[in-house]
């Protein structure tokens, strides 16, 4: 089985391109729907996040969003702490799914791939990126922030994207089709 990962910053595309894999019958795993669901239902990670930042982490057993966004906001050493317990999960989590499918290739879409240690379980890694204005306006749009936030966001995940540590790049603007793309892309995988 073939094992493709499918990155990039805020509002380059990553689920566009997902939802392409898909329509090509690949199943794609979410790396980000299952981290929440994961803190929301797996023993270990909750009795590990309220052993390090109190009961409050949790309200009516359900992961109190604020509360941990204002433990991490600031701190590096939360930050970390929080990933060192999501992270292996998930991870074990994805290749536990991935072993459950009937399919020559599947993929997982995570802005983290490099940060969570995915990519040692991958065998290519897809960047998906588009123009700065492009990437504005999609931030904007979806989150309803202003574009000096959405500027910021891009400028911090930038830094540390992983861009240079992926096998192939797909551009996600009005000019390159990201279907095209992944066709020439699976044509090309030695299955």
């Amino acid at each position: 089985m073939t094992s493709i990962g499918i990155t990039g910053i805020i509002g380059s595309g990553k689920s566009m391109l997902s939802q392409v894999f898909r329509s090509m019958d690949i199943p794609v795993y979410d790396a980000d729907s299952r981290a929440k669901s994961l803190m929301n239902s797996n023993l270990q990670i909750k009795e590990s996040l309220v052993s390090c930042f109190g009961e409050n982490t949790y309200t009516n057993g359900t992961i109190n969003k604020d509360y941990l966004r204002k433990i991490v906001f600031g701190s590096e050493e939360n930050r970390k702490t929080i990933n060192s317990i999501v992270h292996p999960a998930v991870k074990q989590d994805f290749i536990d799914w991935r072993n459950a499918q009937n399919s020559n290739i599947t993929a997982i879409e995570s802005a983290i791939i490099f940060d969570a240690k995915i990519d040692d379980i991958l065998d290519s890694i897809i960047f998906v990126e588009a123009p700065e204005e492009i990437l504005v306006k999609r931030i904007c749009l979806r989150d309803k922030v202003s574009e000096e936030t959405a500027l910021q966001k891009i400028r911090i995940q930038r830094k540390n994207s992983g861009r240079e540590r992926c096998n192939t790049i797909f551009i996600n603007d009005r000019n390159h089709s990201l279907i095209e793309q992944t066709e020439t892309f699976i044509n090309n995988l030695k299955l």
